[in-house]
């Protein structure tokens, strides 16, 4: 793919957020300077916990894996629907780090990258059925839609 194909297609997301962005209501002005402010630095930090407890949890899951044969087909299915989770745990926690650290940087890509963080945030909360997390991602995703403009 060369480079003005991959340029509108991102162009194109841009309009698609944008139109979205207009036909929402704006948020007050206090709490888009409190995202821009400090939501960074909040998802470097708990970006950095979840990852540490993921590794941690990475690790118990491969002690455990290879008893799971033991324990039959469901056990096995069961021990790979573990590792998948685990999979998007660690992708949502290294998003939330690298899109967050260019937040700081005011960088529209740190805004995209964290834009897919929530993005995974949302879907697995769907197919978890956490209603709650399905929620307060969507309010966060609701604000960070409404702050993209101040991202270059």
């Amino acid at each position: 793919m060369d480079e003005s194909a991959r340029g509108g297609s991102i162009s194109q997301w841009d309009g698609y957020v944008e139109q979205i962005r207009q036909q929402l209501p704006p948020a007050p002005e206090g709490l888009l300077n409190f995202y821009v402010t400090w939501i960074p630095w909040v998802g470097i930090v708990f970006g950095a916990i979840s990852l540490f407890f993921t590794v941690i949890i990475g690790l118990v899951l491969a002690l455990v894996m290879p008893f799971l044969a033991l324990g039959g087909a469901s056990a096995i299915s069961g021990g790979f629907g573990a590792v998948i989770a685990w999979l998007l745990a660690v992708a949502y926690s290294v998003l939330a780090i690298v899109g967050a650290y260019w937040m700081l940087k005011r960088r529209l890509t740190g805004w995209w990258v964290l834009a897919v963080g929530l993005v995974v945030g949302i879907l697995s909360n769907l197919v978890h059925l956490s209603i709650l997390g399905l929620i307060i991602d969507l309010l966060i995703g609701y604000i960070h839609v409404q702050v993209k403009p101040r991202y270059s």
